[in-house]
């Protein structure tokens, strides 16, 4: 047997290594919101795997999407920010009514530590709990329609006083634009909030910009 037979034969053997699973848990975040309907279960796994699974009338619907290593990067990325991991275990108000909702959710870090956080339809919320609604209404919306391209976003197309509607419906207005550094100064139309996002991140959290008013 010709040592470049022997050779083809082992490399033939030698099975396909697996890639290496992402560390910490398996999931970023997982979203469940229950109503006197039924139930919704969103999850987005680590490897940008995003399920939502409904439960209504007896049946089961299972959707599954795989976001790019871009998005999911994002997402898992914000959901470990420390500003979620201050807010309250629990602000609940216990005034919902037989079809309002009630939701539970459970952000993981890579190094393993997780956060709970529960609260109903008329809970009252700071800036961190909105972004926090904002961002798993987004993931959701990515079932019902594709994230807009980042050409939506471009600076050219954010000029101050561009109006910027968040995913959970709040509407934001472009305070400053710093083209040299990607960043972008949005404040809340109508409430005393602001932050600095970077441009390339906006599709992530916002729908396209609407014209200045």
């Amino acid at each position: 047997m010709t040592a470049a037979l022997l050779l083809l034969l082992a490399a033939a053997a030698t099975p396909t290594p697996s890639p290496t699973p992402p560390p910490g848990p398996t999931f970023c975040a997982e979203w469940i919101r229950q109503s006197s309907e039924g139930y919704d279960r969103l999850t987005l796994f680590r490897d940008g795997v995003l399920v939502w699974k409904t439960h209504r009338g007896g049946k089961d619907v299972v959707k599954r999407e795989r976001l790019d290593g871009k998005e999911a990067a994002f997402y898992c990325d914000f959901f470990a920010q420390a500003d979620f991991w201050k807010m309250p275990a629990d602000f609940r108000t216990g005034l919902a009514g037989e079809l309002a909702g009630e939701s539970s959710v459970t952000l993981a870090r890579a190094d393993g530590s997780r956060k709970h956080i529960r609260w109903d339809d008329l809970s009252p919320g700071d800036s961190s709990s909105a972004s926090l609604r904002s961002a798993l209404e987004g993931l959701k919306g990515i079932f019902l329609s594709p994230l807009a391209p980042p050409s939506r976003y471009t600076a050219e197309l954010l000029s101050p006083g561009t109006l910027l509607r968040r995913f959970d419906g709040r509407v934001f207005r472009v305070a400053r634009l710093e083209k040299e550094t990607g960043y972008v100064e949005v404040e809340g139309v109508n409430e005393p909030y602001s932050q600095w996002i970077k441009i390339d991140e906006l599709r992530f959290q916002f729908a396209p910009p609407e014209a200045p008013r």
